[in-house]
């Protein structure tokens, strides 16, 4: 019988992790990943799991009926916001503690998930596009000022999806962008279109601001996960960082390039 197998363990424990792995990669707290892995572990007849996680690392061991010791790492290099991907991880975690399918069987399902979806998706585009001009005018800008920000908003969203790489440094790339936008935003109002930069660039900070990993960082020191929080803080106040530099390269150096 397949919990026999001396495999069986392992299966369970890389399933697990996998799934962890990427619910951490899609934006889930740390808290919930390590109850996910815990529960996959007992529903497949563990005897005990054991987990320990931060923003970049989850490790994980179970022992089985037959005592023997299941030990894997995993490793996240990057993080994005995608819920609907989120929701889907999450709804395949509660069938599998509730029906326990075979395991080949849920591995390709989460494998189904996890293939990678289109660079560009225009609904996201425009997303982005549409909360820079809200933003833009909700600060106090004009419509041409909205309008404006719209298409700095596509070059954030076109910078994100092709030319970032799972190897690039997060805070090199932030301030990248924001370098770009904030450049952008300072060329348009020079060339008539617009009328304050700073109402543009707002609209456009609007879009990278790590909002939900603060409020992430925030729930999981509370739900008593320190280490995590602390970290997840500690990035996102330097992604803020990155962001004000960016922005403000610009500005500093805009006399010397006109």
């Amino acid at each position: 019988m397949q919990k026999t197998d001396e495999r069986y363990s392992e299966k369970v424990l890389s399933l697990a992790l996998d799934l962890g792995k990427n619910m951490v990669k899609c934006g889930a707290e740390m808290n919930r990943v390590e109850e996910t892995v815990i529960r996959i572990g007992y529903a497949y007849g563990m005897e005990k799991t054991e987990v320990f996680s931060i923003i970049s690392v989850i490790y994980a061991t179970v022992i089985d009926k037959d005592n023997r010791t299941q030990s894997q790492l995993r490793r996240i290099r990057s993080m994005s916001v995608n819920f609907e991907k989120l929701e889907k991880l999450n709804d395949l975690s509660r069938r599998i503690c509730k029906n326990k399918p075979d395991l080949d069987e849920a591995r390709q399902e989460l494998e189904s998930i996890c293939v990678p979806g289109k660079k560009f998706n225009i609904a996201v585009c425009l997303g982005y596009m549409l909360a820079s001009a809200s933003f833009a005018v909700f600060f106090g800008g004009n419509l041409l000022d909205a309008a404006a920000s719209m298409p700095i908003a596509a070059m954030i969203y076109l910078m994100q999806s092709f030319i970032k790489t799972v190897g690039a440094s997060r805070l090199f790339f932030t301030a990248l962008e924001s370098a770009v936008a904030g450049l952008a935003a300072l060329v348009f109002v020079h060339f008539g279109f617009g009328n304050n930069a700073d109402i543009i660039m707002i609209g456009d900070i609007m879009l990278l601001i790590p909002g939900l990993m603060l409020i992430n960082s925030l729930r999981e020191m509370l739900c008593g996960d320190m280490m995590s929080g602390l970290l997840r803080m500690l990035e996102s106040v330097l992604l803020a960082m990155a962001i004000a530099v960016g922005f403000a390269l610009p500005i500093l150096f805009w006399d010397f390039i006109v």
